[in-house]
């Protein structure tokens, strides 16, 4: 069994390589970052030196774990506006190439909502989408894990099913994409991880669709809004409501 790590999102302000030094001062494990605003298209070029400054520092990181970005918000990978749909498709390219030469291992990012096109055609698109962004980065290390998600709106992925399906339609691309499970988003979709009859529910059901390798990371949250909800609004651990529960079981849980 491989020990469980544990880590946090650091803000960048100052330079990327400066969140590398918050995560050794809160005892990180692992670290995630936006390398660029997360609600806006805009995606300056990394120079020379900034890529240096990031490697040096996570170099010299003592708890150096795993590294992960969240890419921006305003993706869609489903999106019916075609306009949209190509900038998400190349900001999700960027993001994974920038991630590539910054040395950042996994790329966290939200599917898409199908905004009325159809659930099966969402999908259908967003498999497609990410075929296109995977066959382009080929050869990169840093590998693209999808989110779940909390289902608001008509947001794909608040199901495991969906999720499996967008792998599935990548082709044989798929075999290179990870997943991130999102506890809140889970709590809000509907999966009562609070039970321990819901908690081994979600879990077998993701090893089962998914296989439990196929886990990356996991974003340990609690929850605003009530079980079912289907609304993203993420709370401090214990202060939510999802209580204590779901996060002793992850804490102790071998498969993770």
């Amino acid at each position: 069994m491989r020990p469980m790590i544990f880590g946090a999102h650091e803000s960048v302000a100052g330079g990327l390589h400066r969140a590398i030094a918050l995560a050794g001062e809160d005892r990180c494990e692992v670290l995630q970052i936006f390398t660029k605003v997360s609600g806006q298209w805009r995606e300056p070029a990394l120079g020379a030196e900034q890529i240096a400054a990031f490697r040096a520092a996570r170099a010299a990181w003592a708890g150096a774990g795993a590294t992960l970005a969240h890419a921006s918000y305003l993706i869609n990978l489903c999106a019916d506006d075609a306009s949209i749909l190509e900038r998400s498709r190349e900001a999700l390219f960027q993001e994974l190439a920038r991630c590539d030469a910054l040395g950042i291992d996994f790329v966290v990012f939200h599917p898409g909502a199908h905004r009325g096109l159809g659930e099966e055609a969402g999908l259908d698109r967003i498999g497609e989408s990410l075929a296109i962004v995977l066959s382009r980065g080929q050869g990169l290390r840093a590998q693209l894990c999808i989110e779940n998600m909390a289902g608001q709106g008509s947001t794909l992925g608040d199901r495991l099913d969906h999720i499996a399906a967008m792998i599935e339609r990548a082709g044989p691309e798929g075999a290179r994409l990870g997943v991130c499970i999102d506890t809140q988003h889970a709590f809000a979709a509907g999966h009562d991880l609070r039970s321990e009859a819901g908690y081994a529910r979600f879990f077998g059901d993701f090893d089962r669709l998914l296989g439990m390798d196929r886990l990356r990371c996991m974003h340990v949250n609690d929850s605003k809004a009530a079980l079912g909800q289907r609304v993203d609004r993420h709370e401090r651990i214990g202060d939510g409501e999802m209580g204590l529960a779901p996060f002793w079981r992850l804490a102790n849980d071998a498969r993770l």
